[in-house]
């Protein structure tokens, strides 16, 4: 794995590590020392990767409630409860 490899799985993972700490992203660089403008970088970045996949994978663990919310590149949020069928269907539908 090269350098840039290497950062890039790191800033990704400081992205996801910052969508779920709720705080500001300046409270957030503070604390982890980086510019705020390196970390807008690297969220456009990660929203343009998950654009270009269109969904974002979910494991079993990741759903607690047995509800998925789905939301669609251009914004519309559908939520279905557990019926694997019809999130199948929702999930075609794009």
């Amino acid at each position: 794995m090269d350098l840039s490899t290497n950062k890039r799985d790191r800033m990704l993972a400081l992205v996801e590590q910052w969508r779920d700490s709720g705080q500001s992203r300046k409270y957030f660089c503070h604390l982890h020392g980086i510019k705020v403008s390196t970390l807008s970088y690297w969220v456009k970045k990660s929203e343009e990767q998950n654009n270009g996949v269109g969904f974002t994978q979910l494991l079993p663990s990741q759903v607690s409630s047995g509800r998925v919310d789905i939301i669609y590149p251009n914004g519309v949020k559908v939520s279905a409860d557990g019926d694997l069928s019809l999130i199948s269907k929702l999930i075609h539908i794009y």
